[in-house]
């Protein structure tokens, strides 16, 4: 677990999966993010192999301590030294609220504390500029754009790429 002034960052339990099927659409995650059709079936399946919890790959949940829980982090360590994020929050009533980058510095934090990183990545729709502030916010580097990278609400999108390095993250 993951804490800072009320902000937790937690492993999922059993309890979580019927929010992480309730926030597997568009209207909760927005509309930069992407999704796909789960049956709680699957997600237990899924959930039943490492509780979404391996050495390759990390679902968490943030929630604010004594309130509900407010979105999910994914951290995948793509190989020897680099790992990527996401964040999203599903709760749209708490977003623009700084819950984001407080979420982002946690993760970044806690993954150069606890594994031999070098650099974590993350990446964003070209026109979703929240995700873009909240990356800056947090000291990533624009790195470039990364054309037609993901098919999104029917088209090819444009993404844009950030990375922190272990050195960057120490220094602020």
């Amino acid at each position: 677990m993951i804490t800072n002034n009320g902000l937790i960052i937690r492993t999922l339990e059993e309890k979580d999966l019927k929010l992480v099927k309730k926030w597997n659409n568009q209207q909760a995650r927005g509309d930069y993010q992407e999704f796909n059709f789960q049956s709680l079936y699957n997600i237990k399946k899924e959930f039943e192999k490492d509780g979404f919890n391996s050495d390759k790959f990390k679902m968490l949940l943030i929630e604010i301590k004594d309130l509900n829980p407010l979105g999910l982090v994914y951290i995948n360590f793509v190989r020897n030294g680099l790992a990527r994020i996401g964040i999203v929050l599903c709760e749209k009533s708490i977003r623009g609220q700084g819950f984001g980058s407080k979420a982002t510095d946690m993760v970044t934090k806690y993954i150069f504390n606890n594994f031999p990183i070098e650099r974590i990545e993350a990446n964003t729709d070209i026109e979703n500029l929240p995700a873009q502030r909240v990356l800056l916010k947090s000291h990533f580097k624009k790195e470039g754009v990364l054309r037609h990278f993901r098919y999104h609400h029917g088209e090819w999108r444009d993404f844009v790429i950030y990375s922190i390095l272990r050195e960057e993250r120490l220094n602020n």
